[in-house]
């Protein structure tokens, strides 16, 4: 019988056994998704190929009529969306905020919004309340130059334009709202430019790049929403799995050390979403074996090449000191690699690393039976996560 996407595991679970089974079967499966049929890349190998092999388009893939999963990422304007020389100009020009130096500079900003969250935690404190969800939004609203006044309306907007069941109306009244609003905070900074990112895009646009106002205003709104949203939703489930794993938690506070390979650990462990967003091939190909023809859609299933056995010996083993042959596509890979992928790395290290390092007694303060997550998110995220110390 033919698998249907999406799978039907349950948000507690930190793996997908879905797909892994699936990929004991085979590197690449066809599976039903809605009405159609869509392929899915499930090996490690399989799914590194669609991402950075040309002939599997994301931009094929949000054109009229094709395959979608995300509402909000079908948007052809946006820079995910996009291939060859629009692609590359708009990449480089979001890039400069995401550099190794500005990465480097923003770290002790980091640490001081989180020495500060957690400063005001009491002994029993909710994570996702009192850091998870703030921590992001408050370092990319410092890197973009947006008032985090404004903190309420972006999640509010964030929330609605990440569920699984939008309709095309409400994504274009979300997207309405918040492109609105945007255009309005590029206005100022064209009076008013200050030293952070939407000011740099806004100069270097006006000076020969050339973005139109909705490909500027989409592209600003993608980076707002998806750059804290992820990050919000992965620090949640990652502190969990720490949580879970009491021999591995005592092996990162006694060597703190330890807390980038723990990072990318938790980064390839601990599911966040099931897929990256579909392609469609655009002339016949090879996929570790399987001949598709062009127009096929393809799924890169992330979560299962992160458990591919092949390249990570006992995967299902959460293991902080792991070495392994390859690294995680967690951030994807290839061309359309995460812009924001170091920066979440850090803002991760530097929260682990201190709650970690400031409550050795750390525990969860309910039973786990008791945890629940946000049912209508994309993402699997946790409403909340009561610790003690």
């Amino acid at each position: 019988m033919r698998p249907t996407f999406p799978l039907s595991t349950p948000r507690h679970l930190d793996n997908e056994p879905e797909a892994e089974a699936l990929l004991a079967q085979a590197p690449v499966v066809l599976a039903t998704m809605g009405t159609s049929d869509v392929w899915l890349a499930l090996s490690h190998k399989a799914v590194r190929q669609v991402l950075s092999d040309s002939r599997f388009s994301r931009e094929a893939a949000t054109l009229p009529g094709g395959p979608m999963k995300l509402s909000v990422a079908a948007d052809p304007l946006l820079v995910t969306s996009l291939e060859g020389e629009r692609h590359g100009r708009l990449r480089k020009l979001m890039s400069q905020a995401f550099s190794p130096r500005m990465i480097d500079e923003l770290e002790p900003r980091v640490q001081s919004i989180v020495d500060s969250l957690l400063d005001s935690l009491d002994p029993t404190a909710d994570l996702v309340a009192g850091l998870c969800a703030p921590l992001p939004l408050m370092v990319i609203c410092e890197l973009l130059g947006v008032p985090y006044s404004e903190a309420e309306a972006i999640r509010g907007w964030t929330r609605r334009l990440f569920v699984t069941d939008i309709t095309p109306d409400e994504l274009r009244a979300a997207q309405g709202e918040m492109q609105g609003w945007l255009a309005d905070l590029v206005r100022q900074k064209r009076a008013n430019p200050d030293d952070a990112l939407i000011s740099a895009m806004v100069a270097a646009n006006d000076e020969g790049d050339q973005l139109t106002e909705p490909e500027l205003l989409a592209n600003l709104e993608g980076l707002l929403i998806a750059g804290h949203e992820t990050t919000v939703n992965q620090l949640g489930n990652s502190l969990l799995t720490l949580l879970r794993h009491p021999d591995q938690l005592a092996l990162l506070q006694s060597s703190p050390d330890l807390i980038g390979p723990a990072v990318e650990e938790l980064l390839r462990y601990s599911r966040l979403f099931t897929s990256a967003e579909l392609r469609v091939t655009t002339e016949p190909v090879q996929l570790e074996g399987t001949q598709l023809d062009a127009g096929e859609p393809v799924l890169p299933v992330i979560v299962a090449a992160n458990r591919d056995p092949g390249v990570y010996p006992d995967p299902g083993r959460f293991d902080i000191t792991r070495e392994g042959p390859a690294a995680h596509v967690a951030f994807g890979h290839g061309p359309h690699f995460c812009l924001g992928a170091q920066l979440a790395r850090r803002e991760m290290r530097v929260a682990i690393g201190s709650v970690v390092k400031r409550y050795p007694g750390l525990r969860l303060a309910v039973d786990e039976s008791e945890l629940t997550y946000v049912p209508e998110l994309v993402f699997r995220g946790l409403r909340a996560l009561p610790v003690t110390w």
